[in-house]
Parts: C-alpha cells; structure tokens; sequence
C-alpha cells in the first residue's frame, strides 16, 4: 500500500508500510506528521491510519494540527497502485511473547535435529556438541540464515504467522541481511548462550520494544516481523504443545551421554555435577 505524508507543507512519498514505520524509527517522521493512503477522506496523523494505527500508540502530548487550507490537496485516485476491486492486506507486530514462543521453538526443532542425528549415529559424548559451545550454534545460525533470506521466515515463526520482511528492496532480504540480522540475535538477543547473558539480552530486547518499538537486530540490519493476523490461540497451543515433545525426545537422545558429561561437569565442579546426579532419575 502506498502512504504518503506532509513535510514542509509538501507532499512527500510514496512509501510502503515499512518504509514509513522505518522513517518513524530515525526520527526522520512522527506520529503527528499527516499522512494519507488509498481509502482515507482526508489527510490524518500517521497514528491514525488505518495502515498504520496496530504498529503505533498514541504520544503523551499532542501537537495542534496544521490548518487545513495550509495542506496540499491528497493524491488522486489514479496513484493508487491496486486493481480496482483489490482487497488491502493489513499487517500486524507480532507481540515480544509470540516473538519469544517462535524462537523457543526454532531452538528445540535445532536440538531435536542434532540430538537426533546424535543418538542415530551413536556419536560418542563430545563437550563441542554441548550447547554451551560457541561452535554448536554455528550451524543453527546459517540455517536461520538460509529459511529467512529464501522463505522469509523460520518454522517456529511460520507456525505462529509471523514473516521477516526488509525495510528496503521491496520487503525482499538477501543471504549477507538476512546472515546479519542471525548473528545480532544470537548476540543481542540469545546473549551467545553464555552463562546468565541470555537473560539479560532478552531483558534489554524487551526494554528496547516497548520503548522503541522495534528491537536492535531489527534497526542494525534493517527489517521487521510482520503478520497478515494476530496469532490464532490454537497456533500458540500447537507451538506449546511442539516445545514440551520437542523437549522430551532431546532427553531420550541424551541419555547415553549423561554418565561422560556428568564426569566431565564433576571435574569442573564436583558440587554441580552432584546436584544433577540427585536431579537425573536412576537407571534401570
């Protein structure tokens, strides 16, 4: 859908949804600027577009509209880029526990896989394998890489309706955007899995959402999540649902592991690797 908005009294745009919540993000726009799109009677505060009024909340303090003999007239019908008779496609922010739920379970889709090919192989217990492994998540993060530049998304982020688009190309991502929008999650967001620094960075991605609205690998690398429909409560059960067998079979492909790590874990830390032999149930 085409937007276009008032700056110095001029008629600037057109620009896609993207674009428009991208300028709005730089400063370059505000929730005030007037705005129109195919569909509006007149010119309104960006807020209050239809295209646009799921992405934005209203501010504090309201500045006092321009008059409306100062705005330029609003495009004619004839920019518009649709068929006559075309529907208009609405698109939605996912919510931070929807984003949360998606990466949970792209996480367990990848543990399942490695753990499965695992026990397949009967691979003997190797610490390289082990999650807390910088080389561990090499793997996931170029398949992050390769479904979001291809298919614009990730299973767990399909499951839930939710797609990755650019801000720029026409909403398309290449392989070198799409690797660098990967890697600042797993740093940014997942905190390298190292230690307590997950939750820390996701913490601070929080913050950064509901302050910014968009997180830091989004504005570093340029794109957003995006949904056609807020997320159906049947999709968040089966996402649930998924996670807990997810889960449960990467723990039956573990157990030939459990004697080595424990041994490895207790020439670490003995007092660790003794709370986990108490928290592991006895053999049969």
């Amino acid at each position: 859908m085409d937007i276009y908005w008032i700056k110095e009294k001029k008629r600037c745009g057109p620009a896609t949804v993207p674009d428009v919540l991208s300028l709005l993000q730089t400063g370059e726009l505000s929730q005030e600027t007037l705005g129109w799109h195919p569909g509006c009677a007149g010119w309104l505060p960006l807020r209050e577009l239809p295209a646009l009024s799921d992405f934005l909340t209203p501010p504090e303090a309201e500045t006092a509209p321009q008059e409306e003999s100062e705005l330029p007239p609003v495009p004619p019908a004839e920019t518009e880029n649709a068929p006559e008779g075309a529907t208009i496609v609405r698109v939605y922010l996912p919510s931070p526990g929807m984003r949360l739920l998606a990466r949970m379970v792209d996480i367990a889709l990848y543990f399942t896989l490695v753990y499965g090919v695992v026990y397949v192989r009967q691979i003997p217990f190797e610490p390289l394998l082990l999650p807390g492994s910088p080389l561990f998540w090499l793997p996931f993060i170029l398949l992050e890489t390769a479904l979001v530049s291809v298919l614009g998304t990730t299973p767990g982020k399909a499951m839930l309706g939710i797609y990755i688009r650019s801000v720029v190309d026409n909403g398309a991502l290449g392989a070198w955007r799409s690797f660098s929008r990967a890697m600042l999650v797993f740093v940014a967001g997942m905190g390298m899995m190292f230690s307590f620094l997950p939750l820390v960075m996701m913490g601070f991605a929080l913050w950064s959402i509901k302050r910014r609205g968009i997180t830091l690998w989004d504005a570093r690398s340029g794109t957003l999540p995006l949904q056609t429909s807020p997320t159906q409560p049947l999709r968040r059960i089966l996402a649930i649902v998924l996670l807990v067998v997810c889960f449960h079979l990467v723990s039956l492909c573990m157990e030939p592991w459990l004697p080595p790590m424990l041994e490895a874990i207790g020439t670490q830390s003995p007092e660790t690797a003794e709370w986990l032999r108490n928290l592991t149930p006895p053999a049969p």
